[in-house]
């Protein structure tokens, strides 16, 4: 005796089999990052980004110069004493910008007013040496904007890494206030974040 399967119901069977439901795979969410203790971590991390900002502004200002200096035997029009101005300024230049971003980089504002005056002075010699060059028809259009273009983005990294600098830093110097004065409690942030499960980390 032989059984009578219906294939029809064999295929319901593998149709059923096949909609089986699938547990959902679970994405682990991470908790959002502390800000007392990120606060805390910047206090012990560089402000490498405003110190690498005005370091730019220091190569920026090489290419403005090595520009300029390939100009001076251009029927001598640059050979004035503003030419040796020009390169005794260039020295100091190096030396202060390389201080600036060693004070960004630390927190430290002090310096806060010369960096700006030093990012604004790049900007203002775009009207001296180049300026007075391309009205004289002694250097050409391109090295003009070199010169301009190279003056005016030294300038504004300068600047800007002077603020982003002083921001930091007042905020590293304001959270540290508060540490000392007792308005934010570390230990009992760093606990919480223990017993959280957390990571302390950047």
């Amino acid at each position: 005796m032989t059984n009578n399967i219906d294939p029809v119901e064999i295929e319901k069977i593998e149709i059923e089999n096949t909609n089986e439901i699938k547990p959902a795979k679970t994405e682990k969410v991470k908790a959002p990052k502390n800000p007392v203790i990120q606060n805390d971590i910047s206090r012990y991390k560089k402000n490498k980004f405003a110190a690498n900002l005005a370091l730019l502004g220091l190569a920026l200002g090489c290419i403005y110069f090595l520009s300029l200096y390939s100009q001076v035997n251009n029927e001598k029009f640059y050979y004035t004493w503003a030419i040796a101005f020009d390169v005794i300024y260039n020295l100091f230049f190096l030396l202060f910008v390389f201080l600036f971003s060693e004070q960004v980089k630390n927190y430290k504002r002090k310096l806060f007013p010369f960096q700006l005056v030093l990012g604004a002075l790049q900007i203002a010699r775009i009207f001296w040496l180049p300026l007075s060059g391309i009205m004289a028809e002694k250097i050409d259009i391109g090295s003009f904007l070199l010169m301009t273009i190279a003056l005016a983005a030294s300038g504004a990294c300068i600047i800007a890494s002077a603020v982003i600098g002083f921001i930091r830093a007042k905020a590293v110097e304001d959270f540290e206030k508060k540490v000392e004065n007792g308005e934010i409690d570390l230990e009992g942030e760093l606990k919480k974040e223990e017993n959280a499960g957390g990571e302390v980390n950047a």
